[in-house]
């Protein structure tokens, strides 16, 4: 059939060619009728062979062969139609090609009687002549060539949604249900919105004639394969857009297994075969100590020599001979040292503890000093600041890209779910049987389009559109234009649109499916479309469903997406303060007994890490009173009832807690000074580290002093310092060792470690400096009060009854020394304690080696946070991962050619360019 046509192209989302035919009543024209029957016969010309080989090089049979059914007007305008419609495919040349083979068949072949047949004509007006229009038609194709068109579209990819080309051009089925048949019966049906007229592809398998009219053929041309070059040179796709073209890619190597011996876990063997060599060993160490013990036993009944001794324990110990000679000079150095920086130490108390006040007053104006640099200290809040390292990969390339870029867009998300609620069956009319989840129903999306208004119309200190996402307006964006993802977008969040006769189930099958359309294919005519111009991807929708049974789905998932910006813009603090009320609002809605819902917004982690901390402050206070009372109570001789108030250290412990705060303070404040910023989890860790720490020497000195008796005509400085003399030396080493490992840890390239490692060293050194200065002249006052039976609290009341002279050890001392050390050096309980030893030591050896490295963000947040709620509904319903970018920097060449095909993954690039790279990385998820 040679028809007389006018294409009409429809520049939407499909560009899809459709046909308008025209029959004249002319000798040279192609169709006429008489009554009510076709008499079909064609008269072909012979036209212009360029224009043809440009528009169908198809039809090219040679120079003086090629014939058309279509005047130059009617080439013309399908040459406009498919290049707009190559838009969508061109990626893919043979596609494109193959799209167009088939609408240049049914338009210009020379061989349409063998192909198309009319169904329907109606009478119009043209140029003032009645003339009868083609408005439907049967066209029969073999179901090779249609099968073999589809195959090479399907995997054609949009880069703008990376969706696939052919979700646009199938309807309602989409890219995963569409078939050849549903494609052409797309591409004919008027109801879409789309096509001008009706147009009933009909494929045929091979030698099947069932239903075709007689004398008629289907068509049978060659579809190119995808990756096949066209017959106009154009070359084969690219692998993005065509699994035929991919090159064969070695698989990447294998994540290294575990370390497994005879298939059992090798550290475990490793671990148990220690144990057994360490025990074997204690074994040989016991059996070889025992018989030289009893070597020695011999030796001395025979000699006669039983010189033993009882030590302080009541434990018989040999006499030790020391042989000059035997004192090496290790020994003699170490000696020295000793005696040094007790002689040393022992000049210090004594000074310290003479001038007490004096000494308090010094060290509360340099704890001051050093505390002022508070009011300049920066608290790093960051999770990103905090726990990457600024010279790290990931870090420097996050800071390229923010400060290229803007950083990603702020998303607050709310999940909702509805557990209990019954699903049903529900018989579409467009996709039959669908079995739907209890979460699909129309009072639900309503109450969700409630909260979303909520949301959205909030007018108090910043407004939605001063600081969302607007794709299609971003310099004057109105409420609609944000880009907000949630189920009722597929309404255009209009209750007019969810209230509409037809079902909203149904709806939601169609749009979940072909989320890109712009018209649905009931009288409807709605749009898939969200409200502000763009598509929702059912993905981003719901959540809770598999293998993309999207109506089998357990949450509504709603995102509002905000522009971000750098931390020292000042619509950085807009956006916070939109996120402050949004918080507001969700909070509200969560009192409801009948939400059921978690949410999380940009500053989530980072807010809630910040309650903890201030949440934690009467922990904080709640633990150094108890420490308090502990000093106090354990410090006290208490040796009778009235000399409660006389013996009690209530001011010695409450000092002592007050040194430690003060060497916080001091620490923080210098680092303040000189602009080291500090953390919350400085302000949480540190002052119970340096607690510990403070009250260790606290005890110890204070202890010390109280079973120590005083010299004949010592003074009560004296005794002090004598006393300071004797532990002082073990408290700075320990003090001393205690800060240089935290100095070390401050090469730590982490700044949350590194902080804490610096702000901990200074706080234990300062600890130590106002322990040996202001602590020792808190206990000379206080010995001077207990010396004069002054009660601590009453400083001006005295009690009659006297001091005892023998010290009070207390309790603590005689049950370590008649209990628990004679059970402990017994000699077997020795080798108890050193099996359980040796077996602690394998088992953590095990358990170190199975440590798996990383920082969950969970693990950041404390018990009860709504975030713990919001990760376990985000991994269980979101299907997204996060976002990942690949961004090439200044010096790479982009003007050559080369340079082009190193990047790009369409038609022509390089098989193994960055994309490609990426694209054959997709197939290995799990590596």
């Amino acid at each position: 059939v040679c028809a007389e046509q006018r294409t009409h192209v429809l520049h939407l989302q499909f560009n899809l060619v459709m046909f308008e035919h025209l029959v004249q009543k002319h000798r040279e024209h192609c169709l006429f009728f008489s009554g009510s029957d076709f008499r079909l016969s064609y008269f072909c010309l012979r036209i212009e062979i360029p224009f043809v080989l440009q528009v169908c090089p198809m039809l090219d049979q040679g120079e003086s062969n090629t014939y058309a059914c279509c005047s130059l007007q009617q080439l013309s305008s399908l040459e406009t139609s498919l290049t707009l419609s190559k838009a969508v495919l061109i990626r893919c040349p043979s596609c494109a090609e193959n799209f167009a083979h088939l609408h240049c068949a049914t338009t210009c072949s020379p061989n349409q009687t063998l192909t198309v047949n009319v169904t329907k004509v109606m009478n119009v007006t043209h140029l003032g002549r009645p003339r009868d229009a083609v408005v439907a038609y049967q066209a029969y194709i073999s179901n090779t060539f249609a099968e073999g068109a589809f195959q090479s579209c399907k995997n054609v990819r949009i880069p703008a949604t990376g969706g696939f080309a052919i979700a646009t051009m199938c309807g309602r089925y989409g890219s995963k249900l569409c078939t050849a048949q549903r494609w052409y019966d797309f591409q004919g049906d008027t109801s879409n919105g789309l096509a001008p007229l009706d147009i009933d592809f009909r494929l045929l398998k091979e030698n099947d004639t069932t239903g075709v009219p007689e004398g008629m053929v289907p068509y049978n041309g060659r579809a190119l394969g995808c990756n096949e070059n066209t017959t106009t040179g154009g070359m084969a796709c690219s692998c993005q857009d065509c699994l035929d073209s991919c090159p064969r890619v070695p698989p990447p190597p294998p994540p290294p297994e575990h370390f497994r011996i005879q298939d059992l876990n090798g550290f475990l063997v490793i671990s148990i075969i220690l144990l057994c060599l360490l025990i074997c060993a204690f074994v040989v160490y016991l059996v070889v100590s025992y018989c030289v013990k009893s070597s020695n036993r011999k030796d001395q009944n025979k000699t006669g020599r039983k010189g033993k001794i009882k030590d302080e324990n009541s434990n018989e110990v040999g006499q030790p001979i020391i042989n000059p000679s035997d004192v090496t000079c290790a020994d003699r150095n170490s000696m020295a040292a000793q005696a040094f920086l007790s002689r040393q130490l022992q000049r210090w108390g004594t000074l310290m503890a003479s001038y007490p006040l004096t000494v308090l007053l010094v060290a509360a104006i340099i704890v001051v000093a050093f505390s002022v640099g508070l009011k300049s200290i920066k608290l790093t809040t960051d999770p990103v600041e905090l726990w990457s390292a600024p010279n790290s990969r990931a870090r420097q390339e996050k800071d390229f890209h923010d400060k290229h870029f803007t950083p990603f867009f702020r998303t607050n998300q709310l999940i909702l779910t509805a557990p209990g609620r019954k699903g049903h069956l529900y018989n579409s009319l467009l996709f039959g049987k669908q079995n739907f989840s209890g979460l699909i129903s129309k009072n639900l999306i309503l109450e969700l389009l409630d909260l979303q208004k909520k949301i959205q119309d909030l007018n108090h200190t910043a407004t939605l559109k001063d600081v969302c996402y607007a794709p299609l307006n971003p310099s004057n964006p109105s409420l609609t234009d944000c880009a907000v993802n949630s189920l009722p977008q597929y309404f255009q969040n209009s209750l007019d649109n969810i209230n509409l006769k037809c079902h909203t189930r149904s709806l939601f099958c169609l749009f979940s499916s072909s989320p890109l359309s712009f018209k649905d294919i009931t009288d409807l005519g709605m749009s898939c479309m969200a409200d502000y111009g763009a598509p929702v991807f059912p993905f981003l929708a719901v959540g809770g469903y598999k293998d993309d049974e999207y109506t089998n789905a357990e949450a509504f998932i709603m995102t509002f997406s905000l522009n971000n910006y750098l931390r020292d813009n000042p619509k950085f603090k807009v956006a916070l303060r939109w996120e402050t009320e949004f918080l507001k609002i969700v909070q509200d809605y969560q009192r409801n007994p009948k939400a059921n819902f978690t949410f999380a917004y940009m500053r989530s982690l980072e807010d809630e890490i910040n309650r903890t901390t201030a949440e934690d402050i009467p922990i904080f206070m709640i633990s150094y009173a108890v420490i308090f009372v502990y000093i106090a109570v354990a410090l006290g001789e208490y040796s009778s009832c009235k000399r409660l108030l006389v013996d009690s250290k209530f001011l010695v412990g409450l000092g002592g807690i007050l040194v430690v705060g003060c060497s916080v303070l001091a620490s923080m404040g210098f680092y303040s000074w000189i602009g080291i910023p500090s953390s919350l989890v400085i302000l949480q860790v540190v002052p119970f580290l340096v607690l510990a720490v403070g009250a260790d020497n606290i005890f110890i000195f204070v202890l010390e002093y109280q079973r120590d008796a005083r010299k004949l005509g010592e003074t009560r400085e004296e005794q002090i310092g004598r006393v300071l003399g004797q532990v002082a030396p073990s408290m700075l080493l320990c003090s001393l060792s205690e800060s240089v490992c935290f100095f070390l840890g401050a090469l730590s390239t982490m700044p949350a470690v590194k902080s804490f490692a610096l702000y901990a060293a200074l706080a234990v050194l300062m600890d130590f400096v106002l322990q040996m200065t202001a602590f020792v002249a808190l206990l000379s006052l206080d010995a001077r009060r207990q010396d004069n039976n002054r009660c601590e609290l009453l400083c001006c009341v005295t009690v009659s009854t006297r001091r005892p002279n023998k010290p009070n050890e207390g309790f603590l001392l005689p049950f370590m020394r008649r209990y628990y050390a004679p059970v402990l050096l017994h000699s077997f309980t020795r080798i108890i304690v050193m099996l359980v030893f040796i077996f602690m030591l394998c088992a953590s050896i095990f358990l170190m080696l199975n440590v798996k490295v990383g920082l969950d963000q969970e693990l950041a947040m404390p018990k009860g946070s709504y975030m713990l709620d919001y990760f376990q509904y985000l991994y269980k319903y979101f299907e997204v991962g996060v976002p990942v970018y690949f961004v090439t920097k200044k010096g790479y060449n982009f003007h050559t050619v080369a340079g082009m095909d190193g990047v790009c993954s369409s038609v022509g690039c390089d098989q193994f360019s960055m994309t490609q790279k990426i694209r054959y990385a997709t197939d290995y998820p799990e590596r």
